[in-house]
Parts: C-alpha cells; structure tokens; sequence
C-alpha cells in the first residue's frame, strides 16, 4: 500500500501532462475536422486499443460489465462523451481564456460532489491546495491582469464548457460511488465504449464522419493518434487508478496541473514563460502539496529532526 500510493500520484501527474499536450493536438485536429469526428476517429481508436490489449490478457471480465454496465453508461457520456464535446463546442464561441478558466473549475465542483455525495471530510489543508491551485490556474491564464478577470462574461460558450466541467466532476466522484468490484482497467474501457457509442450517432446525424476522416492529411491522424494513445488511453488509465487509489478530492486537484505543463512545453518549443505564469506554476505546485498531504507529512519529519 505505502508503494501504490506514490506510484499512483505519479500516474495522476502523467495523465495531467497529456492532457496539457492535448491542448496543442486538439487545436490543430479542429482546425481540420469537425468536432464529434474528430471526438470519434479519437475514442474509437482509443477504444478499440484498451478491449484488444486487455481483453486478450484476460483483464476484461464480463461479469463486471454485467454488473455495473448502468454505471458504465452514465459514467461514459459524462466522462467521455459530453466534456469532450462541451470542450470543443465551447471553445468554438469563446475565448481559450475563458474556457480554461472555466475547466480549472472542475477540482471545485469535484470537492462539492465529495463533500455532499461521498461525506468526505474537508480538512483546511484540503481546502488551502484548492484554493492555491484556482489561484495559480488563474495567474497562469490571465497573466496576473485583475481587469482580464473581471471581463470574464457568460455567453453561450461559457455555459457549455462550464456544463462539460460539471459532467467530468461527476464522473470523478460517481467512479468511485457507482462502480463495484472492479478494476481501473475495466471502468476506462467499459466507460470508454459506451461514450464512444453514443458519440456515432451523434457524428452521422450532424455530420459526415467517414468523409472527413477520409479527406485529412496523415498529419492530423498523426496528432488524433497521439490523442487516442496518450490523452485519452494511458491517461485515463492513470487517472482512474488515481481516483481508486486516492480518492476523488485528493486526483481532482491534480487537474490544474494540466495548464502548467502546457506553459512547460511552450518554453521548450521557444516560447518564454513570464513572470506571471512563473507564479501560477508554484501557486499550482503549491496547491497540490498541500492537497496531497506532502506538506503535512514533510512539516513534522523537519520539527522532529530539529528536537532531536
């Protein structure tokens, strides 16, 4: 237990990191398909890779599906289906300022659905890593400018992608309320072929999946690829394992971390971080010792080394 426990906050911090790169990928991928195709040409093969690999080393079990296949579904168009597309719908009529800000609510909502849902205690250690992660969050996307903030209108976009971060709060908290006698490997594959079922009749209604998935270049196959392998295979894997490991409050503050490995890998493609951005990073670090209950294991290992 003392060994899982580490291994599964590095995992949540991994997931995190593709997620921050997803940002770039998915960009570029909207730019040359439409939302619920890309969505789908990205969880199908994301999909079918967990069902292959697993199912044939026998970590599928039916009996598991058989018995929370209800949680599945709920689980799977919260978590795969409606954030992803309240993601990309949103971002089409707003700002990436004001979206991101909005997702870097979702640890909030995820603490509330705790609290109330699961009866989980909300330590003021707890509470400090919170509020230091929304505060980092916040600096790092607005570059420290109060009236940047203040600006912050709800129009149409907003109120999707805000309805996208409810969707994934309540995913997190009903993963670990909802889903029985099962593993980390069996609720993303199952959650993650019912949401990628009710993403196809979605495409073929509104658009034209197979033609624009036929017209892009090898390029944007290349980035959905990355998307299907490393944002959404590996990393909900970490990220569930995460919330079975360390429950819902403690994974949900990792999420802010997504934004910083975003300005991470700016400055290694060239573009320089500011000194905004400098601060939200260790406003988020911060937030997540804290949360995690780093601190408050490092703060009497040092008072008992200065006793003795």
């Amino acid at each position: 237990m003392k060994t899982s426990l580490p291994l599964a906050y590095l995992g949540v911090i991994i997931a995190t990191f593709f997620w921050g790169t997803n940002f770039n990928a998915g960009a570029y991928i909207i730019a040359h398909q439409p939302p619920i195709t890309a969505s789908i040409e990205r969880f199908s093969l994301a999909t079918l890779a967990l069902l292959l690999f697993f199912g044939l080393r026998g970590q599928l079990r039916f009996i598991t599906l058989r018995n929370n296949w209800l949680a599945y579904l709920g689980l799977g168009v919260l978590g795969f289906t409606l954030f992803n597309l309240c993601t990309f719908f949103g971002l089409q009529s707003t700002t990436p300022i004001n979206g991101a800000l909005i997702l870097a609510t979702t640890p909030l909502w995820t603490m509330l659905f705790g609290v109330f849902w699961e009866h989980e205690k909300l330590s003021g250690s707890r509470a400090a890593g919170l509020l230091a992660g929304f505060i980092g969050v916040t600096l790092v996307l607005t570059k420290g400018s109060l009236q940047t903030l203040l600006r912050l209108e709800i129009n149409p976009g907003d109120g999707i992608i805000l309805l996208g971060s409810l969707a994934w709060a309540l995913n997190m908290v009903g993963t670990r309320r909802l889903v029985h006698n099962a593993t980390a490997i069996e609720t993303t594959s199952y959650s993650m072929l019912f949401g990628t079922l009710a993403l196809l009749p979605l495409g073929f209604i509104f658009e034209n999946p197979l033609q624009s998935m036929a017209s892009a270049s090898l390029s944007v196959h290349a980035a959905v690829v990355y998307l299907a392998l490393c944002g959404s295979l590996l990393a909900y894997l970490l990220w569930f394992n995460g919330l079975e490991k360390i429950g819902s409050m403690h994974t949900a503050i990792f999420f802010n971390l997504a934004p910083v490995f975003t300005l991470l890998v700016a400055t290694l493609t060239g573009t320089a971080p500011n000194v905004w951005q400098l601060a939200g990073a260790v406003w988020v670090i911060l937030g997540v010792l804290l949360a995690s209950g780093a601190v408050n294991r490092l703060v009497p290992r040092h008072r008992a080394s200065r006793q003795l």
